[in-house]
């Protein structure tokens, strides 16, 4: 008997089975954009460094070379056989497989272009090893294409297993500018939704057994394709309609972030839109699904009369009444924004009512450094004009405020009693109090961190703009 069971052993390790739980398969943890790891460390002292390398890529017009990883660039996690696996994007085209315990490369897989956003985990569940596990990832559009007249192949399909790739997808041409993708797919049942850079929705098929060969390429099976902007936004935005965020899932609808300054939500069955919201703005971020059912969104400052800031958002409703509060970040330019958020708020909920404020606690971070505690339950007797100067809206309590030693688009984790913030010139670990109160813990200086972390048992792992992907404890 235990000479059968060792072949068995033997043949499903020949075969490569393996036993993969998904701890972190998304951008910031799951659908509902909630849940950052499971314990923060103490401190920032770096167990080991992996080079994540440099690329060439076009940005307004000219080539700029850029390392390590960016915006968003978060890490996936997962124990495979026993053991703890990151997938890691770079700027330098590739994917890669890393062990989380050393840092060595498991697998890289090369790409068209930089690949700024995070990829998404896929299970078909059953049937051939060798196809059932993959990553949805997204990069721009492809280095020295011509973009409006060769294929754009930013949307692709790679095994999780060893890198190698399944399909690619061609994000057409559309009055957006790009044709990049940066957002992170859900995944209800068998079928994946994104939002492109080009503005439109896709609802489609990861299941390779399920993707076709068309011209030299195979590529998935789309189920549909809808716009998410209408063509009187292009007056106000221009060209400038490219949908960056990754959608929330609630049920079976996904929420989407427009860069029209519009929330859709989609049936991810059929692609139907139930319900939109016009907010105005620039919005880049991704939302967090509240304890109480609402969505959190970062708005930056552009194309409003207004502020950017954080607005909390009860899809429930319809028109302003699904406002439940905005709070605004004052004008402040960096780089080519002039405020507002570009990260994603984020949100203490997945850790109990033992976390600080009973787990009603947000954070959320402007472009020029200004972080902000604050609970999205309790509302304070402020007011404050929208965005779109059309409305007052009630503030949230702030409970404490501290000011970066520099500006940042990158999104803070809230983990339990602990935020973890990147920004241009280092990185920073706070403790927050019962009652919200920020005090740091630990600071790194002098690199680049725009990338979202995460942590896990004591670790946390982010990569930095100098080139390399970080384990520290």
């Amino acid at each position: 008997m235990r000479a059968f069971s060792l072949m068995i052993f033997c043949l499903a390790a020949s075969c490569g089975f393996a036993e993969v739980t998904p701890l972190i398969p998304t951008y910031l943890g799951d659908f509902q954009r909630n849940f950052y790891g499971n314990k923060a460390p103490q401190r920032l002292r770096t167990l080991w460094k992996t080079p994540l390398g440099t690329g060439k890529t076009f940005f307004k017009d000219r080539i700029n070379e850029m390392s390590g990883a960016g915006w968003t660039g978060q890490s996936l996690l997962f124990e495979e056989n026993g053991e703890l696996v990151l997938i890691q994007v770079s700027l330098d085209y590739h994917l890669r497989k890393i062990d989380a315990a050393t840092g060595k490369i498991l697998w890289e897989s090369k790409l068209g272009d930089s690949i700024k956003g995070t990829p998404t985990y896929f299970d078909r569940g059953y049937g051939d090893e060798s196809t059932r596990r993959l990553l949805i990832t997204g990069s721009r559009h492809g280095f020295g294409i011509d973009l409006r007249k060769d294929p754009a192949w930013s949307l692709r399909g790679l095994s999780f297993d060893d890198g190698r790739e399944f399909w690619r997808h061609d994000t057409i041409l559309t009055d957006s500018n790009s044709r990049d993708c940066d957002a992170s797919a859900v995944v209800v049942g068998s079928k994946a939704a994104i939002p492109l850079e080009n503005g439109k929705f896709l609802l489609f098929s990861p299941d390779p057994l399920h993707a076709k060969k068309m011209g030299d390429w195979m590529q998935p099976r789309i189920d549909h394709q809808s716009l998410l902007y209408h063509k009187n936004d292009l007056p106000t935005y221009g060209h400038e309609l490219s949908c960056e965020s990754s959608p929330t899932l609630i049920g079976k609808t996904a929420y989407v972030a427009a860069g029209c300054g519009r929330i859709y939500a989609k049936s991810t069955k059929t692609g139907y839109t139930y319900w939109t919201l016009d907010v105005g703005g620039d919005l880049e971020s991704s939302m967090p699904l509240t304890n109480d059912g609402c969505l959190l969104l970062g708005i930056e400052k552009q194309f409003i009369a207004g502020q950017g800031g954080v607005m909390k958002i009860n899809p429930q409703k319809k028109s302003t009444d699904a406002v439940e509060w905005f709070l605004p970040w004052p004008d402040a330019a960096f780089y080519e924004w002039q405020g507002g958020i570009v990260g994603s708020p984020t949100i203490n909920a997945r850790y109990g009512s033992s976390a600080p404020g009973g787990g009603n606690l947000g954070c959320a971070v402007s472009v020029d450094g200004t972080l902000r505690v604050f609970d999205h339950i309790r509302l304070s007797e402020v007011t404050n004009r929208g965005p779109k100067h059309d409305q007052n809206y009630p503030q949230p309590l702030v409970l404490d405020e501290i000011k970066l030693p520099n500006g940042t688009i990158s999104t803070p984790i809230f983990v339990n009693d602990t935020i973890l913030i990147g920004y241009d010139s280092g990185l920073d670990l706070y403790q927050v109090s019962t009652a919200g109160k920020l005090k740091r813990l630990d600071r790194i200086s002098g690199k680049m961190f725009d990338a979202t972390p995460i942590v896990w048992d004591g670790k946390a792992y982010i990569a930095s703009r100098d080139g390399f992907l970080y384990c520290l404890h």
